[in-house]
């Protein structure tokens, strides 16, 4: 495989940021729009911006009990294989479409694009998109507060009292949002650094100290989750597949950020690509080292917070609430940064006036911060809050809305490929294309399928509902507009 330009730490080549800046502005004008966000983003912060999104040693430590609830300590395997698939399957594939589509709004802007006469196709994988995000701030927020509780000596909270304080989490983090795109990107490298370290910290400590480790059976240990009582071996090792699904995924979050990414046909691609490799690699490691840390299967199985449990264990209780707290930090800046996502796809639709009240969502704040958009995102969070708490619910439906969107977008991206249809694009997986597009259908296709099998009535039924909102908003739009992308002089 041979990908064109590696990637770049300065413009180099005799090329000046002026120049970068002038040939940013020129692409976007190429598609239509006028340079409107702030475009302050490098390769580190559009890496950062997609490993934030990920945070995959956070999100393992607050929802690791979703995969051992299926398939036990064994999980460690389907996290191997799912990420894999995730990451260098439909992971590349989205990369490449970003490359040649560097523009806000991600599988909205590239199926419109190269489907235009399936427009509501290209709306709704837009909506999908945002209500991935959207569960995953919901989730996530839901995953941080036993451990938030812990700190304070709180007990196990009612399902009132875990939704009241998710809630408080996602309206601060949308406080962070609202402040510029400045602010959000030192939170977003801080959480670059909070990531890091918490893999790094955990991988060091797991290492160096000294306990009893778990023999290297318990790798194969499915815990009682399959066999008498349980599901068959095959169903929870693909129910298992749940777990990286949605701890390596929102692929196309640097693609969202590319307008206010410089160089952005280059650095937003490379960023998801350095970003999901980094995470599948740092956690798969730190996946095996909890594994056999893990000090009684069946008191682990138990607990409501087996990391903590596991880490406890291991290095003591002082050493594992200071790994809480920069874990925490992480997510935040996690949540940040999905949430930001989601404004930019609503955004993009409202820009191209393909959603009702077009002009007010697409409307910026003096920091050039779509607010209104960023108001409607926090409402749809709090609102998932409020209809399920329960974590696993929220992480299948948000895995299940991000591998239709990017089931749609890497299918018509294939056909693309096929055609020879792409504009030209840096990165480029020439050969390999095909072959890593026909990966990517073939995954999404399966893992829609098990999300679906997992819980049907909660989470299939939910999506349903979910896409049916969707098209009920598609209807409210305008018949002018609707289904319509008037972008030359759009924005006069």
């Amino acid at each position: 495989m041979t990908i064109d330009n590696p990637p770049p730490v300065a413009p180099g080549n005799a090329e000046s940021l002026a120049d970068v800046a002038t040939d940013d502005e020129s692409h976007l004008q190429k598609y239509g729009y006028k340079q409107e966000l702030n475009r302050a983003l490098g390769l580190f912060s559009s890496f950062g911006v997609q490993f934030t999104s990920i945070s995959v040693g956070s999100v393992v430590f607050t929802t690791i009990i979703v995969g051992f609830g299926f398939f036990g300590p064994a999980s460690f395997w389907p996290f191997i294989i799912g990420g894999a698939l995730q990451v260098f399957g439909v992971g590349l594939a989205v990369a490449q479409l970003v490359s040649a589509f560097p523009l806000s709004g991600g599988v909205y802007q590239i199926v419109s694009r190269l489907a235009p006469k399936q427009q509501w196709l290209a709306w709704q994988g837009g909506w999908w998109l945002v209500i991935a995000h959207t569960v995953a701030v919901a989730a996530l927020s839901v995953s941080m507060v036993p451990f938030i509780a812990g700190w304070f000596g709180l007990g196990e909270l009612s399902g009132a009292q875990i939704t009241l304080a998710a809630i408080g989490i996602i309206i601060l983090v949308t406080l962070v949002n609202i402040a510029g795109v400045k602010a959000a990107a030192v939170l977003n490298n801080i959480g670059v650094v909070a990531e890091a370290a918490i893999i790094i910290m955990v991988i060091v400590a797991l290492v160096v100290a000294k306990y009893d480790r778990a023999p290297a059976s318990v790798l194969f240990d499915t815990a009682g989750t399959v066999g008498p009582g349980g599901n068959a071996a095959w169903i929870g090792f693909l129910f298992a597949m749940i777990l990286p699904a949605y701890t390596i995924s929102s692929f196309d979050a640097t693609g969202n950020a590319a307008e206010e990414t410089k160089n952005a046909a280059r650095n937003a691609a490379w960023g998801t690509v350095l970003a999901n490799t980094a995470a599948v690699i740092g956690g798969t490691i730190f996946f095996y080292l909890l594994v056999r840390a893990i000090p009684d299967v069946d008191a682990v199985m138990k607990s409501a917070t087996p990391v903590k449990l596991i880490l406890d264990s291991a290095v003591g209780s002082t050493l594992t609430t200071v790994f809480e707290a920069v874990a925490i930090v992480a997510l935040m800046a996690c949540i940040a940064m999905l949430q930001l996502t989601a404004v930019r796809v609503v955004w993009s639709q409202a820009r191209d006036r393909q959603m009702p009240a077009a002009h007010w969502l697409h409307k910026l704040n003096g920091n050039r911060i779509p607010m209104n958009a960023t108001f409607v995102v926090t409402l749809i969070s709090i609102a998932v809050c409020c209809w399920s708490s329960l974590l696993s619910v929220l992480s299948a439906m948000t895995a299940l809305a991000w591998a239709l969107a990017y089931g749609v977008v890497v299918a018509v991206g294939f056909v693309a490929v096929l055609r020879k249809e792409l504009p030209d694009h840096p990165f480029n997986l020439k050969a390999a294309s095909p072959f890593v597009f026909a990966v990517a259908i073939i995954w999404s296709v399966v893992l829609c399928a098990i999300l679906v099998w997992s819980d049907w009535l909660r989470v299939g039924m939910g999506m349903l509902v979910a896409i049916a909102i969707g098209f009920g908003i598609y209807a409210l739009i305008p018949s002018a507009h609707r289904g319509k992308l008037e972008r030359e002089g759009l924005h006069d």
